[in-house]
Protein backbone atom coordinates (compact mmCIF):
# COMPACT_ATOMS: atom_id res chain seq x y z
CA UNK A 1 0.00 0.00 0.00
CA UNK A 2 1.38 3.43 -0.96
CA UNK A 3 1.85 5.83 1.96
CA UNK A 4 0.28 9.17 0.86
CA UNK A 5 1.96 11.07 3.69
CA UNK A 6 5.52 10.00 2.98
CA UNK A 7 4.94 9.20 -0.72
CA UNK A 8 6.63 5.85 -0.34
CA UNK A 9 5.60 2.23 -0.46
CA UNK A 10 6.39 1.77 3.24
CA UNK A 11 3.50 0.73 5.48
CA UNK A 12 1.51 3.46 7.21
CA UNK A 13 1.85 3.46 11.00
CA UNK A 14 -1.07 4.10 13.34
CA UNK A 15 0.46 7.45 14.32
CA UNK A 16 0.73 8.53 10.67
CA UNK A 17 -2.86 7.43 10.06
CA UNK A 18 -4.06 9.56 13.01
CA UNK A 19 -2.08 12.59 11.78
CA UNK A 20 -3.51 12.11 8.29
CA UNK A 21 -7.07 11.90 9.67
CA UNK A 22 -6.49 15.03 11.76
CA UNK A 23 -5.25 16.95 8.71
CA UNK A 24 -8.18 15.72 6.63
CA UNK A 25 -10.58 16.81 9.39
CA UNK A 26 -9.07 20.31 9.52
CA UNK A 27 -9.12 20.64 5.73
CA UNK A 28 -12.72 19.41 5.64
CA UNK A 29 -13.76 21.94 8.28
CA UNK A 30 -12.20 24.78 6.30
CA UNK A 31 -13.75 23.61 3.03
CA UNK A 32 -17.15 23.24 4.69
CA UNK A 33 -17.12 26.63 6.44
CA UNK A 34 -15.62 28.87 3.71
CA UNK A 35 -18.82 29.32 1.67
CA UNK A 36 -20.83 30.13 4.80
CA UNK A 37 -18.21 32.58 6.00
CA UNK A 38 -18.23 34.35 2.62
CA UNK A 39 -22.04 34.45 2.60
CA UNK A 40 -22.60 35.66 6.17
CA UNK A 41 -19.51 37.68 7.04
CA UNK A 42 -18.51 39.06 3.63
CA UNK A 43 -21.98 40.09 2.49
CA UNK A 44 -21.04 43.67 1.64
CA UNK A 45 -17.78 42.77 -0.04
CA UNK A 46 -17.77 42.68 -3.82
CA UNK A 47 -16.16 39.67 -5.48
CA UNK A 48 -13.23 40.44 -7.74
CA UNK A 49 -13.81 40.28 -11.47
CA UNK A 50 -10.63 38.29 -12.02
CA UNK A 51 -9.80 34.78 -13.08
CA UNK A 52 -6.53 32.93 -13.57
CA UNK A 53 -6.00 33.96 -17.23
CA UNK A 54 -6.68 37.64 -16.45
CA UNK A 55 -4.33 37.53 -13.48
CA UNK A 56 -1.59 35.82 -15.49
CA UNK A 57 -1.92 38.47 -18.20
CA UNK A 58 -0.68 41.11 -15.75
CA UNK A 59 2.99 42.09 -15.76
CA UNK A 60 5.38 39.32 -14.82
CA UNK A 61 6.39 39.46 -11.13
CA UNK A 62 3.35 41.60 -10.28
CA UNK A 63 1.16 40.51 -7.38
CA UNK A 64 -1.68 39.59 -9.76
CA UNK A 65 0.53 37.59 -12.10
CA UNK A 66 2.14 35.78 -9.16
CA UNK A 67 -1.34 35.05 -7.77
CA UNK A 68 -2.42 33.55 -11.11
CA UNK A 69 0.70 31.37 -11.22
CA UNK A 70 0.15 30.29 -7.60
CA UNK A 71 -3.51 29.37 -8.24
CA UNK A 72 -2.63 27.42 -11.36
CA UNK A 73 0.25 25.58 -9.64
CA UNK A 74 -1.95 24.65 -6.67
CA UNK A 75 -4.90 23.81 -8.96
CA UNK A 76 -7.13 26.31 -7.16
CA UNK A 77 -9.66 28.90 -8.28
CA UNK A 78 -10.39 32.27 -6.72
CA UNK A 79 -13.23 31.93 -4.24
CA UNK A 80 -15.58 34.90 -4.59
CA UNK A 81 -15.18 37.33 -1.66
CA UNK A 82 -12.27 35.29 -0.24
CA UNK A 83 -9.65 36.31 -2.81
CA UNK A 84 -7.41 37.94 -0.22
CA UNK A 85 -6.69 34.58 1.40
CA UNK A 86 -4.79 33.41 -1.68
CA UNK A 87 -3.07 36.81 -1.94
CA UNK A 88 -1.73 36.19 1.58
CA UNK A 89 -0.19 32.90 0.45
CA UNK A 90 1.61 34.71 -2.37
CA UNK A 91 2.69 37.78 -0.40
CA UNK A 92 3.65 36.06 2.84
CA UNK A 93 4.98 32.91 1.13
CA UNK A 94 3.10 30.28 3.10
CA UNK A 95 2.43 26.93 1.47
CA UNK A 96 -1.03 25.35 1.38
CA UNK A 97 -0.24 22.65 3.96
CA UNK A 98 -2.32 22.41 7.12
CA UNK A 99 0.62 23.64 9.22
CA UNK A 100 1.32 26.62 6.94
CA UNK A 101 -2.35 27.57 6.76
CA UNK A 102 -2.35 27.72 10.55
CA UNK A 103 0.97 29.59 10.66
CA UNK A 104 -0.47 32.15 8.24
CA UNK A 105 -3.55 32.71 10.41
CA UNK A 106 -1.36 33.25 13.47
CA UNK A 107 0.76 35.72 11.49
CA UNK A 108 -2.37 37.59 10.38
CA UNK A 109 -3.79 37.71 13.92
CA UNK A 110 -0.51 39.12 15.16
CA UNK A 111 -0.52 41.57 12.27
CA UNK A 112 -3.88 43.04 13.23
CA UNK A 113 -6.41 40.99 11.27
CA UNK A 114 -9.50 40.72 13.40
CA UNK A 115 -11.83 38.14 11.96
CA UNK A 116 -13.82 35.36 13.48
CA UNK A 117 -12.43 32.99 10.87
CA UNK A 118 -8.78 33.76 11.66
CA UNK A 119 -9.46 33.42 15.37
CA UNK A 120 -11.37 30.15 14.94
CA UNK A 121 -8.62 28.70 12.74
CA UNK A 122 -5.92 29.70 15.20
CA UNK A 123 -7.77 28.19 18.18
CA UNK A 124 -8.59 24.96 16.31
CA UNK A 125 -4.98 24.68 15.14
CA UNK A 126 -3.57 25.24 18.63
CA UNK A 127 -5.88 22.55 20.01
CA UNK A 128 -5.59 20.00 17.21
CA UNK A 129 -1.94 20.37 16.21
CA UNK A 130 -0.27 21.43 19.46
CA UNK A 131 3.12 20.07 18.40
CA UNK A 132 3.46 23.22 16.23
CA UNK A 133 2.40 25.69 18.93
CA UNK A 134 5.93 27.11 19.18
CA UNK A 135 5.93 27.85 15.44
CA UNK A 136 2.47 29.42 15.73
CA UNK A 137 3.59 31.73 18.53
CA UNK A 138 6.66 32.76 16.50
CA UNK A 139 4.42 33.58 13.54
CA UNK A 140 2.11 35.64 15.76
CA UNK A 141 5.11 37.62 17.06
CA UNK A 142 6.47 38.04 13.53
CA UNK A 143 3.09 39.39 12.43
CA UNK A 144 3.22 41.97 15.23
CA UNK A 145 6.65 43.18 14.08
CA UNK A 146 5.64 43.52 10.42
CA UNK A 147 3.82 46.43 8.84
CA UNK A 148 0.05 46.03 9.31
CA UNK A 149 -1.62 44.80 6.12
CA UNK A 150 -5.04 44.07 7.61
CA UNK A 151 -6.71 46.93 5.75
CA UNK A 152 -4.81 46.95 2.48
CA UNK A 153 -6.98 46.83 -0.64
CA UNK A 154 -5.20 44.04 -2.46
CA UNK A 155 -7.36 44.21 -5.57
CA UNK A 156 -5.89 47.65 -6.25
CA UNK A 157 -2.36 46.30 -5.72
CA UNK A 158 -2.52 43.49 -8.28
CA UNK A 159 -0.31 45.41 -10.77
CA UNK A 160 2.35 46.23 -8.17
CA UNK A 161 5.61 44.25 -8.03
CA UNK A 162 5.33 41.47 -5.46
CA UNK A 163 8.88 41.99 -4.18
CA UNK A 164 8.14 45.68 -3.50
CA UNK A 165 5.01 44.83 -1.50
CA UNK A 166 6.94 42.21 0.48
CA UNK A 167 9.64 44.76 1.27
CA UNK A 168 6.93 47.07 2.65
CA UNK A 169 5.54 44.30 4.87
CA UNK A 170 8.75 42.74 6.17
CA UNK A 171 10.54 45.54 7.96
CA UNK A 172 14.27 44.99 8.32
CA UNK A 173 14.44 47.86 10.83
CA UNK A 174 12.67 45.66 13.40
CA UNK A 175 14.45 42.46 12.45
CA UNK A 176 11.89 40.84 10.16
CA UNK A 177 13.14 39.68 6.80
CA UNK A 178 11.06 38.29 3.98
CA UNK A 179 11.25 34.51 3.56
CA UNK A 180 13.70 33.57 0.83
CA UNK A 181 11.79 30.78 -0.88
CA UNK A 182 8.42 30.16 -2.42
Amino acid sequence: MRNPILKTNLPITTGERILDLRDRFLIGMVDWTKPYYAKWFKRKQIAWKQNIPSLKSLAKNSLGHDLGVFLEKEELALMPKLEEHDIMHVLLQYETTVKDEARMQFFLLGNGKRSLYALFTAIASALLIPEHLGAFIREFKKGRRCRCIAHWNFEHLLSEPTHLLRSLIYRKDVGVEAPLVF
